[in-house]
This record gives structure tokens, C-alpha cells and sequence, in this order.
């Protein structure tokens, strides 16, 4: 009887031993750019190219399976605008802010995707985030601003709301590259370092990202 026990539970063993896990941990490293849309920057495309700034974040997230990924991510980045490339009413101003970004994100695959899935060796994906914006502002002290505005001088804080879609090629066992689009609202519209009284509208961040994915799977 003594022998009986630990061989029925070494043979119980075998099949979960013999399993191969969907799971995976995932690190995500990426460089980007970086633009801004709202009360002063227009989504002019044209104005975009010039403005466009650098980011650069990380990403870490689990995978349940092919499909489904649960993480957050943490980005850095600068915007820069001027009333030059977009006719507004603050004639004369160049918009210079940096923020840091700070999210939840749930990422979809359209299809399989991961250590035993030979035949998709890339996949589209969306994704979804939900955070925080930390970011502050200079400004040109040697303009007059409109009188209608308000500065929001020091750091702000406000919260985020974004997604996007990307695409995902595996290169080795473990190693993989994205490169993906986001767009994230930013209700509060402090990111040009003043607002109006009469705006309702939300601030935007957007840009591409190319990122560099490291997979740890589990057993």
C-alpha cells in the first residue's frame, strides 16, 4: 500500500506534465512618435509630420492563451505644436509639454498567436487602455496670450482613455516586433499648459510605436 499511493500520483503526474500551457508573460519595449490634437493642434496631417516628437515606453503583460492579453504599460514622451503650421486664435505661441502616461491594457489577437501557433507567424491585434497623464507645460514668456485662457502651470494630472490596433511578427521562439497605432483621449484639456473656460472638448495623444517583444512561456 505503501507503494501504491506515490505511483497512482506519479501516474496522475504524467499528463498534466505532458501538457504544453497556451500562458505566456510578455515584454514589450518600444520607440514611437508623439503628436498632439486639441484646442491648439489640428489633426492637419501636414502640421503632424513637422510636429511630430519622440516617445518611448514599456509594456508587460500576461497572456491567458492565443488570444487574450492582460497588462499595463508606462510611456514617456514630448509634443510640440505651433500656431504657424495651424491658424488658430493663439497667434504667435508654440505649445512645448512632456508627460508620462501610465495604463491597464487588454490586447486581442485576430489570430492565434504564441509559442505552438507555427502557422500564424504574425498576427493584427486591438488593444485598449485605461490610465492616467502626468504632464507639464512651458511657456513663451515674450507673447501676449489670449485673455480668454487659464494656465495650468506645475504638473497636471488627468485621466486617459485609448486604443489602437497593431500588427505582431515573430521572428524566434521567444522574440517577436510590433509596430502599432494609438489614439488616447485626455479629458481635462490641460495638456497645452492653459484651457478656456467654454472647451468640453477632449485632448488627444497619437502616434506610431515600433516595440520589441521578449515572451516568457509557461509549463
Amino acid at each position: 500500500m505503501r507503494y501504491f499511493l506515490p505511483a497512482l500520483l506519479l501516474t496522475l503526474a504524467f499528463p498534466v506534465m505532458g501538457q504544453r500551457s497556451l500562458q505566456s508573460l510578455n515584454l514589450n519595449v518600444h520607440l514611437g512618435s508623439s503628436n498632439h490634437i486639441g484646442d491648439f493642434a489640428t489633426g492637419d496631417i501636414n502640421a503632424m509630420l513637422q510636429e511630430t516628437r519622440p516617445s518611448l515606453g514599456a509594456e508587460f503583460s500576461f497572456y491567458t492563451g492565443s488570444r487574450w492579453g492582460f497588462g499595463a504599460e508606462l510611456d514617456y514622451g514630448s509634443l510640440y505644436a505651433s500656431n504657424a503650421n495651424h491658424k488658430g486664435s493663439f497667434t504667435g505661441v508654440n505649445l512645448n509639454t512632456t508627460y508620462i502616461t501610465s495604463a491597464v491594457r487588454i490586447t486581442h489577437h485576430l489570430l492565434p498567436y504564441g509559442k505552438y501557433w507555427k502557422r500564424n507567424g504574425m498576427t493584427p491585434y486591438l488593444f485598449g487602455t485605461l490610465g492616467g497623464c502626468f504632464s507639464q507645460s512651458t511657456y513663451m514668456e515674450d507673447i501676449a496670450y489670449p485673455t480668454q485662457i487659464t494656465f495650468d502651470p506645475g504638473t497636471n494630472l488627468s485621466a486617459t482613455l485609448g486604443g489602437g490596433l497593431g500588427f505582431k511578427i515573430r521572428h524566434t521562439e521567444h522574440i517577436s516586433s510590433t509596430v502599432e497605432y494609438f489614439n488616447t483621449l485626455v479629458p481635462g484639456d490641460e495638456l497645452e499648459g492653459w484651457h478656456t473656460a467654454d472647451d468640453a472638448t477632449w485632448d488627444r495623444l497619437t502616434g506610431l510605436r515600433l516595440g520589441m517583444i521578449y515572451s516568457f512561456y509557461t509549463w
